[in-house]
């Protein structure tokens, strides 16, 4: 199985691509360096209901998990030029990278870079008193979302948006068929999981989506009984 498909029909991905414009100058020749080197960055789609969900909901406090070389970082930035950027990112390289693109994408004043493990960041801000995220974008280790999403419900507000990048996995949460080998079947078994959960809890009002590899997004209700 090539995993390297599109999740859905390749001709309408295309078809939807062909009218996809770049949000924001700066940007353009960041996704082309992300997308020639395949340096994992949003797609296309992704980004496109990312920015009609930030138009709707103008979060003043984003927190990202997953920073890579910085590009949905950047993008939330500018996006939202009033809100304040925290994002965290694991690898050390893919870290330095994201610091000098930040810079010049001209937006390292109001964003602000973690080395680091999402939960462990995301405790940290906890016991430094940051709260009131809200929103959060999930987008690093996917057999970790579970224990990133427990971590954030610390800091984020009553009625945040919570978006999990990338729960297809390729189609692989769907079915097993495009795993055939079951090289990757911890990762499988863990988004499912934590799809269930995010379907299952009181919380959280979600709905999944076949955007790009996957999106769910999330409304989170600390006390879904008031």
């Amino acid at each position: 199985m090539n995993l390297d498909m599109d999740i859905t029909d390749r001709s309408v991905t295309e078809y939807i691509n062909s009218k996809y414009k770049p949000p924001y100058e700066k940007l353009a020749p960041f996704r082309n360096l992300g997308e020639r080197d395949r340096i994992p960055i949003i797609r296309k789609e992704t980004e496109s209901v990312l920015t009609m969900l930030l138009d709707l909901t103008h979060p003043k406090k984003i927190f990202e998990i997953g920073t890579a070389i910085g590009y949905s970082t950047a993008f939330f930035a500018m996006s939202c030029p009033d809100a304040e950027v925290v994002s965290v990112e694991k690898d050390e390289y893919a870290f330095r990278a994201a610091q000098l693109n930040m810079k010049n994408a001209g937006v390292d004043d109001r964003v602000r870079l973690y080395l680091g493990d999402g939960q462990e960041i995301a405790d940290r801000l906890r016991e430094e008193g940051e709260h009131d995220f809200d929103m959060v974008f999930i987008d690093a280790g996917k057999s970790h979302y579970r224990r990133f999403l427990d971590s954030v419900l610390e800091i984020v507000s009553d009625e945040a948006l919570i978006v999990s990048d990338n729960i297809l996995e390729h189609g692989m949460t769907a079915s097993d068929d495009y795993d055939p080998k079951n090289k990757h079947k911890t990762n499988i078994l863990n988004m499912r999981a934590y799809i269930n959960h995010l379907m299952r809890d009181r919380r959280f009002r979600t709905t999944l989506m076949s955007v790009g590899d996957g999106l769910a997004v999330t409304r989170f209700r600390r006390y879904p009984d008031e």
